[in-house]
């Protein structure tokens, strides 16, 4: 049975606490929200991320609630940096109970990601966690599910897989027959979303903050969730950044959470 987890990104009405509540609410298994997270041109977090000196009260909340952190963000693997200087937020996504964190590839010589994805997937370990490799259009180290699966291979780290977001998938010019020839083992959490169309970019950021819902747009969905084994999370992952009343965003994850338990209800 797949676990169901709720992304900060589709909620992002009232931060960490308000998303483990409204998951809870809507009977999910957990949540996908941020220990670390960019910064903004002005210096600021882009996305509501969990204060360090709350840590003991929020790990109550998640046990309170019986949810857990199915992945956290942002680690990326980056030109010119050490993913060394994560370990203050990879050690409280570990507090938290973390299943995984996530990372993107941004470094573009293949050794030094290699490497330093290899360094991430250790210091992961040592904290009991996974590593998700998240492949986007718009990170050039890794922008392709064939060169996530390449890098997957390379590093050799027994707590690395490999994330499927439908979005991502579908930008990068992946698709389902590719899915398959990868071992499905190795896939270990997916992203649903939808799309209008199926056209191939690598610049589209805008669109992966103002995703659809799934069901009302024309990515395979039914087909990509029946390629997936049953230990793969899956992590709701519909933004829309033109939500500005709660009440509006509510209803849009409302809605985001009802389309994608159809997807699997429709399996049956």
């Amino acid at each position: 049975m797949h676990k169901l987890a709720l992304h900060q990104i589709t909620m992002m009405k009232d931060g960490p606490e308000g998303l483990v509540r409204f998951a809870a609410g809507a009977g999910l298994d957990g949540v996908c929200l941020f220990t670390a997270t960019p910064l903004d041109a002005k210096g600021r977090d882009m996305f509501p991320v969990v204060d360090p000196a709350t840590a003991s009260s929020f790990r109550r909340l998640l046990r309170d609630h019986d949810l857990r952190i199915i992945n956290a963000e942002y680690f990326p693997v980056m030109p010119g940096q050490d993913v060394a200087a994560y370990l203050p937020a990879i050690a409280l996504a570990a507090e938290l109970g973390a299943k995984r964190l996530v990372t993107h590839i941004h470094e573009t010589d293949g050794q030094r990601a290699g490497d330093q994805l290899s360094k991430l997937c250790t210091i992961a370990r040592g904290n009991g966690l996974a590593v998700g490799l998240e492949f986007t259009g718009f990170a050039g180290g890794c922008n392709s599910l064939a060169s996530a699966a390449a890098l997957h291979r390379r590093v050799g780290q027994p707590n690395l897989g490999i994330a499927i977001d439908a979005l991502h998938l579908i930008r990068t010019g992946g698709s389902l027959a590719e899915v398959q020839e990868v071992d499905p083992a190795i896939i270990t959490y997916a992203q649903l979303c939808d799309g209008p169309d199926l056209h191939i970019a690598e610049d589209y950021i805008a669109e992966a903050m103002n995703r659809m819902i799934p069901g009302e747009g024309v990515f395979p969905l039914r087909d990509l969730v029946a390629l997936l084994g049953p230990h793969v999370d899956i992590d709701i992952e519909v933004p829309r950044q033109t939500l500005t009343p709660d009440a509006e965003a509510t209803a849009w994850a409302e809605r985001a959470i009802a389309a994608s338990r159809a997807l699997f209800a429709e399996r049956k």
